[in-house]
């Protein structure tokens, strides 16, 4: 484990790890634990996929708690933390997410599979029979960045253009999936599209899914979702 400092007011606890869903629980359980101490001086805790920014108000830290510098404060507090803490992962939820793959709902899956060299249903069997996690949130409010992807459908590019990708798009990306949660232009691979919405601000939890949870995908046809459900797609690709 690696701590650094992120300017006056911040610091990075770098866990040296594969990405992968224990890095996550590590990383939930030091969240978990030091937002349950409710130091007054900590702002905001973000963790990423291998790492940690916990960000203090360093100010109120000199002027009120009588700490000299703050970022060795912080430093020796975080180095006296035990991963092997107790966190509770019962409200992490298992998610299935039904997919119509490839067509108009997914433009980028034909080019993909003839650079794969295999057959659209050797994709979604690939596609379908991984375990996904959510290592990181992020790009946009509740998007998921998944991993556990089959590392036969890895690639090391994106589209050669950036283009119109509508809410609920899944998209490939290197190593991990994710599910575009808000309408937005980019360069991912688009390889199909759900009908769950997975970010609504009208909602007190306006995420659908958070980090650590698992995630399966689920191969639908277009006459199992509702009427109209795609037509803001049809209408901006125009």
């Amino acid at each position: 484990m690696k701590i650094y400092s992120q300017g006056d007011q911040a610091i990075v606890i770098a866990i040296e790890k594969e990405v992968s869903k224990s890095l996550t629980e590590d990383l939930l359980t030091l969240r978990d634990y030091l937002v349950k101490q409710n130091y007054p001086f900590i702002t905001e805790i973000v963790p990423t996929e291998s790492d940690m920014m916990i960000c203090y108000d360093a100010r109120d830290m000199i002027k009120h708690h009588n700490i000299q510098s703050p970022f060795l404060y912080m430093k020796a507090l975080v180095e006296s933390i035990h991963l092997d803490i107790k966190h509770d992962f019962s409200n992490q939820s298992d998610i299935e997410i039904p997919v119509i793959y490839g067509s108009t709902y997914g433009p980028d899956l034909t080019q993909l599979l003839k650079e794969y060299k295999i057959s659209l249903d050797t994709f979604i069997n690939l596609h379908t029979n991984s375990q996904y996690f959510v290592s990181m949130m992020g790009y946009s409010p509740g998007f998921p960045y998944l991993t556990g992807m089959n590392k036969k459908l890895f690639v090391n590019h994106t589209s050669n253009r950036k283009k119109f990708i509508p809410a609920g798009s899944v998209v490939i990306e290197g190593k991990k999936c994710g599910i575009v949660t808000t309408d937005t232009y980019n360069d991912w691979l688009v390889i199909g599209f759900t009908p769950l919405t997975l970010f609504n601000p009208n909602n007190d939890d306006f995420a659908l899914l958070k980090l650590g949870d698992n995630v399966k995908f689920k191969q639908i046809k277009e006459n199992e979702i509702e009427l109209g459900a795609f037509d803001h797609v049809n209408h901006n690709r125009k």
